[in-house]
Order: C-alpha cells, then structure tokens, then sequence
C-alpha cells in the first residue's frame, strides 16, 4: 500500500486551517485529520468540538451537519483509520513471495502504520471511550484485523486450519496490540528492533501450533 496515506500525523495546529471553497469530501477527510489529532491528544470524553471546528476553520454546527454528533465524528475516524490498517496489512501480505517473506512483510508494515499514524493507533487502541457504541466500534475493527490475519493463516503454505488459525490470529493480534502500546511509549527503540522482536513472537507461535498440528495428527 502507498505510504501517502489520507490519515496525516501532524501536530494539532492553533491556527484555522480554512476550508473555504474545498470541496466536501476533502473538508471531511480534513476534520477527521484534525479530529484524531484531538481525541488522540485530549482522549474523547475531554475533546471539544468547538476546539475542532476552530482548527479546521469551519462552524460548530457544520461539524453536526457532517457527522451528526461528537460520537459520530469519532465513529467516523476509528472507521478511516482502522479501514487503512486492514488494507495495508492484506497488501503487504500479498507483495511477500514465500512465508518468511509475508511474515516479515506483515510486521514491518503493521509497525510502519504505528509510527507513522500514531494518533490513529492511540485512538484505536489506546483510548478507553467510555459510551458503548465507541467501544462498540472498536471492537467490530479488532474482529477485522483477526479476521484478516485468519484468512491470511489458511490459505498459506502451512494452511493452518480452523480453529487454529483463529485462535492465532487472536493470539498474534493481543500481542501486536500490546507491543505497539508499549513501543509508543519508549520510542527510543527503533522500529526495525522493534519489529524482530514482534517477528520473533509470531515465528515462535506458528512453529507451536505447526508441531501441535503433528502431535494431534
């Protein structure tokens, strides 16, 4: 997947951006942009939509016009960024030409949308909303990214079947989860060390569950 994404990390700027004369779809993304910069920030319960619309340079009653409602607003970027993790993970496992290869793949771009969209992970993952619906959300995205780690486990050349293949797909995603959170914290490890790490986990779980597959044959 391009690394041009729609999803920018810039640092939340105090000053209006101004959407005069954009387009509707382009002034969306814009506040979404802005948005997850916010709620990244300030967590979703303390983000203010009329601190959103000043950045943005729109009126308060647009952002409601748009997205229908602070809860809406937020729905609508865990959408965008969770949607773009998805297809950059599938996308890196179709340009790998053997295992190692996609695996390797895999981590590096799961890892590369970390660093390079860190206020789309905190959201996603780091925020601890506090309304059902949000953590509704959430959680269907969760089931997306296992879902398409499962898949991506079957039809490899080990063709890890189910239930295996989901109860890894659970296990590699928790543990890719909970490495991000703690390497947000403590950049100072590169991201390549970072991911040999990760990679070493996953190699590790696919090779018991391969010799666990034997054992049960």
């Amino acid at each position: 997947m391009p690394r041009n994404s729609s999803i920018s990390e810039s640092p939340v700027r105090h000053t209006r951006i101004g959407t005069r004369g954009v387009p509707r779809a382009q002034r969306e993304q814009l506040i979404l942009e802005v948005a997850g910069q916010v709620y990244a920030r300030a967590g979703y319960e303390s983000a203010s939509m009329d601190e959103i619309a000043e950045l943005v340079g729109v009126s308060k009653p647009m952002l409601y016009a748009y997205f229908g409602s602070k809860e809406g607003l937020y729905l609508a970027y865990v959408e965008r960024a969770g949607r773009e993790l998805v297809e950059r993970l599938i996308g890196a496992w179709s340009r790998g030409a053997g295992s190692g290869s996609r695996l390797h793949a895999l981590v590096a771009e799961f890892l590369a949308f970390v660093e390079e969209h860190d206020n789309g992970w905190r959201v996603l993952f780091c925020e601890a909303a506090s309304s059902r619906p949000l953590t509704e959300q959430v959680a269907v995205l969760r089931g997306r990214i296992v879902d398409a780690i499962r898949r991506m486990l079957e039809s490899s050349r080990a063709g890890y079947p189910p239930p295996a293949s989901d109860a890894v797909a659970h296990a590699l995603v928790g543990a890719g989860e909970s490495l991000a959170n703690w390497w947000l914290e403590h950049r100072e490890v590169p991201r390549d060390e970072a991911a040999a790490w990760y990679l070493a986990v996953v190699q590790a779980v696919l090779a018991g569950t391969r010799a666990g597959q034997a054992e049960a044959g």
